[in-house]
């Protein structure tokens, strides 16, 4: 499930060992979320070498000049407001 920050930036929410999980029809609801939250930088290398993977153009891997910042959630509970 991801989950709009309000800042033009997104989580990924995984539900612990797959224990549960979330309608497919939700999207626009409020959430509340207990669990543990992750943030990781992926270096420049890495994301060049993701981008070789999966095809990207060497004009679309040559803009890849900084860290990226990505956040993740690790869920043991969610409530679907309503």
């Amino acid at each position: 499930m991801k989950v709009d920050l309000g800042n033009n930036e997104q989580v990924m929410v995984k539900f612990k060992d797959y224990g549960f999980f979330m309608p497919k029809n939700i999207a626009g609801k409020e959430v509340i979320i207990n669990g543990q939250a992750f943030v990781e930088e992926v270096s420049v290398d890495d994301q060049h070498h993701y981008a070789e993977d999966s095809g990207a153009s060497f004009e679309a891997i040559a803009k890849i000049t900084e860290p990226k910042r990505t956040y993740s959630f690790e869920a043991n509970g969610v409530l679907l407001i309503k």
